[in-house]
């Protein structure tokens, strides 16, 4: 009896072992989250026959390495965009030995599946194949398939995510394929061929591009009455969803430096009657507070008791960290499903910010969230009347333009009311425009432009990066 034991343990580990082989032979070990900006050191691990490495970036190879803890480097700079980060393992014979990856830059990645087989089948003993997971924050993986031909041949709910089958009983099989499952209802695909075929991907995105109806129009907007130009070319669009099918997400982005210490009555004022105005029972608005720092003074809510009373509960000190603050702050909101909008109120002026001012613009039309900069400064004001800080106009006109928003600058009290009910009125007639783009491996900028036959007034961003 007890022999018949050991042997069945014994074949149990000769089918465990190539799966743990093929799902370790490559692993990153430590995966940033937030922010990444800079160098990035990517440190990796390697198994015994692993012969050296490969670092894609981007599916484009940017270097190469042996040994068996490798640390690669990544120049990410400080134009932040996401990067897919590949590391893929040769044995001696230049063969895949294994293959791990991850995301950077990217606060919700697409659900994504990726296949790792052999490229050609042994005749005989078993073969283990291996899938890696990429998924958004908040999103889980129910189950990964995994098909050798049309034939499924297991189904694992827990990683590592692998699966062995006799090469004999499919010795006539040209590919592999994995399906994963997501929680919220997604499916991911990938495709392995045994041979000779080419493995070609090209991932198509689904984009969501915001779109406001300006100056107060009421009416609805009707997708047969629009056309979206995207670089040059019309294209058809999937859907267009309005406001009330979806719930808004805004940061309500409060400077708390020492220089706004003269405008900061003003400006909580401004943030308690915004919020008043703005919510909605299925609408959130986050307040955050900035200096050289970030503080939470709520997290999302719709309750406007404690909005209004979180706007009191910090006193001026410090620098002015403008640029820094807003990048984080994108990022942030692109976690959240829905709508989205970055509200800052500030003097407008940074001090101190590792960022500079073409990094924030280029991260703001990047991320896709309209920013609404409303800046209280007297002084900057008036100088206006004069003919002086025309510069700085332009520089909130560009982030505020560029992504489908527009900036208010005020001089008096007495002008918040109006701004922030205009700017309340409009994102409750924000749309999402729905429509595929095509792959962009480059990760360039995608000029935009909208026609409108019905007749009203549209905002939309100047471009995005697919």
């Amino acid at each position: 009896m007890l022999s018949r034991l050991v042997k069945r343990l014994f074949f149990l580990l000769l089918l465990v072992l190539p799966q743990l082989a093929i799902a370790q032979a490559v692993r990153i070990t430590q995966k940033p989250e937030g922010v990444v900006r800079g160098d990035l050191l990517v440190p990796v691990t390697t198994a015994e026959n692993v012969a050296r490495v490969e670092l894609l970036v981007n599916n484009v190879k940017y270097s190469e390495a042996r040994g068996r803890s490798i640390v690669m480097p990544v120049k990410v700079g400080d134009y932040l965009r996401r990067l897919r980060v590949r590391v893929v393992g040769y044995d001696a014979q230049n063969a895949v030995a294994g293959v791990d990856e991850m995301v950077i830059n990217d606060p919700r990645p697409p659900f994504r599946v990726r296949l790792q087989a052999p490229g050609k089948l042994p005749e005989h003993g078993s073969v283990a194949i291996a899938a890696s997971v990429i998924t958004p924050a908040g999103v889980g993986v129910q189950s990964v398939d995994f098909f050798v031909g049309e034939e499924k041949i297991a189904s694992i709910v827990a990683p590592p995510y692998t699966a062995a089958f006799d090469a004999e009983k499919f010795a006539k099989s040209v590919y592999a394929r994995v399906v994963a499952h997501a929680s919220d209802g997604n499916e991911a695909n990938d495709v392995a061929f045994f041979g000779d075929q080419p493995r070609d991907q090209i991932d198509v995105t689904l984009q969501h591009i915001p779109l406001s109806v300006a100056e107060g129009d009421k009416r609805p907007l009707r997708i047969d009455q629009l056309t979206l130009i995207d670089n040059g070319a019309p294209r058809k669009l999937e859907s267009l969803v309005g406001a009330a099918d979806q719930p808004l997400n805004v940061i309500l982005l409060i400077d708390y430096s020492e220089s706004m210490l003269e405008e900061l009555p003003v400006v909580k004022a401004a943030a308690k009657g915004f919020a008043q105005r703005l919510l909605r029972p299925i609408d959130r608005i986050a307040v955050v507070g900035f200096n050289q720092s970030t503080f939470w003074l709520t997290p999302y809510t719709n309750d406007f008791a404690s909005v209004a009373a979180s706007v009191d509960r910090v006193k001026p000190a410090g620098e002015t960290h403008l640029y820094d603050t807003a990048i984080e702050m994108l990022y942030e909101l692109q976690k959240q499903p829905g709508r989205h909008a970055l509200v800052v109120l500030t003097d407008g002026v940074d001090q101190g910010s590792k960022f500079k001012l073409e990094h924030f613009i280029h991260y703001a039309r990047y991320a896709g969230v309209p920013v609404y900069p409303i800046v209280k400064n007297k002084r900057l004001a008036r100088f206006v009347r004069f003919g002086i800080g025309r510069l700085e106009l332009r520089k909130l006109d560009a982030i505020a333009r560029d992504t489908g928003a527009t900036y208010f600058m005020i001089e008096k009290e007495s002008e918040l009311p109006a701004v922030y009910a205009k700017l309340a009125d409009e994102l409750r007639q924000q749309y999402q425009l729905v429509f595929y783009s095509d792959p962009s491996p480059d990760d360039s900028w995608h000029a935009l432009r909208i026609e409108n036959r019905g007749g009203q007034p549209l905002r939309i961003p100047r471009g995005y990066f697919p």
